[in-house]
């Protein structure tokens, strides 16, 4: 028994006495660690706290720092963390401070290289290989030996900038794990971890974009060449799986590589999903099946002027091809890329090729081949054979605009050769080789939600020259046919979003149809609901498209002739429609004349696209139903005269300046109308506002109102209609009306009634041939002012008011006729005033 209590009490002394040596001895032996921390480097470390435990790192201590801040060389922050565990020997507590491993949790470290090479990690007095060294010889510095076996990353974003390189990073390790003998000059890593890719951009382009990388294996250092020896080191991407082999050696213009690259598992969609985002963005979602192989050296030297060289092949049989965004499936697909570098007269260049591509689609063969040789000038050299089904289309385009896809698109012997520059400017696109024939059969598919079919046409490509040849255009309310040839196609092909080198496509074209729907090929366009309506409510603004708008016009430069049976826009109506489609970057101007409303109409309007949309034309109408034209003209927004009050035939010119916003509404704040407007053998029918003047009138005159022409102008500014003064003779009455009237149907009327005369008409009785009456001198005439909403107006005598009003509206009479002579180039002529301008008695 006291054998055992002696045992016991030898046991607790043992266990108690770590424990004493830490409380005791803790606070020193951490304050050991971060003054060695600080005597090894250059600049300044900081911990905000610290402390010792036994029970974390159990048989090991350990001392946990907080707070860590690691500055740069260059004065930048090196690394922030939240945590630096360091795990010392348990023989610190009674001699040397010896840290064997490390772990760093919670934190940031940025690596930053400039134009010179120089990098703000460059902390160390000495090579890691020396200081262990010293360490060793001498314990350390402030008794503190750094005798490192292993390194642990948790939850660390690395930001990594090399200007020299243009390279530009941003990865997350959150489990890594790196083991060796990191107190040597040369020493071997086993490495295990998990990188998550946030971005890492090379030239202005971007790779492996949220990619997660597992790497596994071993690397070699040796701090006395500056290299890197992975031997092998095993990277791993979905299913893909590739092994590294060869060295990476740091020099002070970049990085000499000597590696090779093979495949040891993964699918082609693997590989795909690797490609950056620009290039891959059509590729999403795509799922293969079959046999790959890939095999790659990559040699040479890696700086501001040059990359490395890269051969190798990538093979891939016997397999299938598919996408949740497509309807069908490539059987029998082969690939087969080489990767090479060819030495030539001038130097070696860079080649990337597709020597094949074959498969098909439901039985339909294709056959591709591509070359691009040099990286920094390419040279492309394209050809193909077989047939695509149009369903298939929606898995290689980059959004969803184009759905519902149907038919199939031939192409044969279609090749396009030639340098890339040359591709993206016009002015040397002659310089390229291009030929074959793409031919439509029964193409269907859906754009911006309409349903657009292509029964038939073909394409014929012949070096910079297209030509297309019966290629017939379906929609619900369009049918027509074109003809026509163009030039610089390859150009706006490739044109970027900006059009920066101004690419335009140069045609001459027919369009010859049955019918033609222009809101449907606006909505086509993506030019939303074009239709003329009166909102009187704010609503929210769509996405804007206008700059799409502008770059798709900006791509145009030609002319179709058109000739169309039928048209249609909205609410509007035509026939035999004859005419010009002239495209110019950033506008479009249409000119032709058309039956319509019973009579003709002549249109002479460009259109302008840029930040907005801007119409600005010139409309003559002859012979048309009055009423028909204010129907389909939605009554102009205004409800006091609208298509139920009139009859008529008339004429008009007008002069219109429109606007539209993102979705193609148009924009009543910014209308402008300056127009005449004759209206012949008329009839104003149950027209309200004639109630006003009952005193003047028997119950019959209500109904119907005869005029033998009605003539004037006004104009629509700042959502505002403006009549100067006109003269309206007719069969119930006789009066000089002036005044404005908003789009929001408030009235500011001022109306002479030839008093006399209206006394003479009153004792007689009721003309039931409705004969217009006399213009003619009143013995005295009265005045009255309509103010006020639509529902709800006042009519009030005051003479002063009128007679002021209407000398003030013969300046926007003359202004406005004036403008309008100037635009058509002829006279405008109105009723004459004078007859009923002056007062008998007053």
């Amino acid at each position: 028994m006291r054998f055992l209590r002696r045992a016991l009490f030898l046991i607790f002394l043992l266990a108690l006495l770590p424990l004493l040596a830490i409380e005791l001895f803790g606070d020193p032996i951490a304050r050991r660690v971060v003054a060695a921390l600080n005597e090894r480097v250059q600049t300044r470390i900081t911990v905000q706290e610290y402390d010792l435990s036994l029970l974390r790192a159990f048989p090991q201590l350990a001392v946990d720092l907080q707070g860590v801040q690691v500055e740069g060389s260059d004065g930048s922050a090196l690394l922030e963390a939240d945590h630096l565990a360091c795990v010392l020997d348990l023989s610190s507590l009674l001699g040397t401070v010896r840290v064997t491993s490390i772990r760093l949790s919670d934190g940031k470290l940025q690596l930053f290289t400039d134009r010179d090479g120089n990098t703000n990690y460059q902390i160390t007095h000495t090579s890691i290989g020396d200081q262990a060294a010293a360490g060793k010889a001498e314990g350390g510095a402030a008794g503190a030996l750094f005798s490192l076996e292993a390194a642990q990353l948790d939850r660390i974003t690395l930001v990594y900038q090399d200007a020299r390189l243009q390279t530009d990073a941003l990865l997350t390790i959150d489990e890594g794990i790196l083991s060796g003998d990191f107190g040597s000059s040369q020493y071997t890593l086993e490495v295990d971890g998990t990188v998550g890719v946030g971005y890492f951009d090379q030239d202005g382009t971007r790779y492996l974009d949220g990619k997660a990388l597992g790497l596994s294996g071993q690397l070699t250092v040796d701090h006395v060449t500056n290299s890197y020896r992975l031997t092998p080191l095993r990277i791993a991407s979905r299913a893909l799986e590739v092994e590294a082999t060869g060295v990476l050696t740091l020099t002070d213009a970049g990085v000499t590589t000597n590696l090779r690259l093979s495949s040891t598992a993964g699918e082609l969609e693997d590989v795909l999903s690797l490609l950056p985002p620009t290039y891959a963005a059509t590729l999403g979602g795509l799922e293969t099946d079959g046999r790959l192989s890939l095999q790659a050296d990559i040699t040479g030297a890696w700086t501001d002027r040059t990359y490395p060289r890269l051969t190798g092949t990538l093979d891939f049989r016997d397999g299938k091809l598919s996408s949740p965004r497509m309807n069908a499936t490539a059987r029998e697909v082969d690939l087969q890329a080489t990767f090479d570098y060819v030495e030539g007269p001038g130097g070696g260049v860079q080649t990337i090729a597709v020597e094949r591509l074959t498969g098909s689609f439901r039985g339909a063969p294709f056959d591709l081949r591509f070359r691009l040789e040099d990286l920094y000038d390419p040279v492309i050299a394209f050809s193909a054979n077989g047939s695509l089904p149009l369903d298939v289309l929606p898995a290689f385009l980059p959004t969803a605009t184009v759905t519902g896809a149907d038919g199939l698109l031939h192409f044969t012997d279609l090749s396009l050769t030639g340098r890339y520059a040359d591709m993206i400017e016009p002015r040397r696109a002659a310089r390229l080789g291009s030929g074959g024939t793409l031919r439509a059969d029964d193409i269907v598919f859906t754009l911006n939600e309409q349903t657009i079919s292509l029964p038939s046409g073909t394409l014929e490509l012949n070096d910079n020259e297209v030509a297309v040849t019966a290629l017939q255009v379906v929609l619900d309310g369009t049918d027509v046919l074109l003809d026509g040839r163009g030039s610089n196609l390859i150009p706006v092909l490739f044109a970027d979003s900006l059009n920066s080198r101004d690419a335009a496509l140069r045609f001459e074209a027919t369009l010859e149809g049955k019918s033609l729907d222009v809101a449907e090929l606006l909505a086509v366009a993506g030019f939303g609901d074009s239709e003329i309506t009166v909102d009187r409510t704010p609503t929210s603004t769509p996405e804007p498209t206008a700059q799409i708008r502008a770059q798709l016009t900006d791509l145009l430069h030609g002319t179709f002739e058109a000739r169309v049976a039928d048209w249609q826009w909205d609410a509007y109506r035509g026939a035999t429609f004859r005419g010009q489609f002239v495209f110019l970057p950033g506008r479009l101007d249409v000119r032709g004349l058309t039956t319509a409303m019973g009579g003709e109409i002549g249109l002479d309007a460009i259109t302008y696209f840029d930040q907005t949309i801007a119409v600005d034309a010139r409309l003559t109408a002859r012979g048309v139903d009055a009423r028909e034209f204010f129907r389909q003209s939605a009554d102009f927004g205004q409800e006091v005269l609208t298509s139920d009050h009139l009859t008529g035939t008339m004429n008009a010119k007008l002069l219109l300046d429109l606007h539209y916003d993102d979705a193609g509404e148009l924009e009543y704040e910014d209308l402008g109308v300056l127009a005449s407007i004759e209206i012949l053998d008329g009839e104003l029918r149950d027209f309200d506002l004639l109630e006003n003047f009952a005193f003047a009138l028997k119950s019959g005159d209500l109904e119907r109102v005869r005029f033998t022409r009605l003539a004037n102008v006004f104009e629509i500014r700042d959502r505002t209609v403006y009549i100067p003064a006109m003269f309206i003779q007719s069969s119930a009455i006789n009066l000089t009306l002036s005044g404005t009237h908003t789009l929001d149907q408030y009235l500011d009327y001022y109306v002479k009634v030839n008093a006399g005369q209206v006394v003479t008409n009153k004792l007689s009785r009721h003309d039931n041939s409705l004969e217009v009456l006399p213009a003619r001198n009143g013995l005295f005439n009265v005045y009255y002012t309509i103010r006020g909403p639509l529902e709800s107006y006042g009519v009030e005598s005051d003479k002063q008011s009128v007679k002021t009003n209407f000398r003030r509206s013969d300046y926007r009479r003359d202004r406005i006729r004036k403008a309008l002579a100037d635009r058509f180039r002829t006279p405008i002529a109105l009723f004459d005033l004078q007859g009923e301008q002056d007062d008998v008695a007053d």
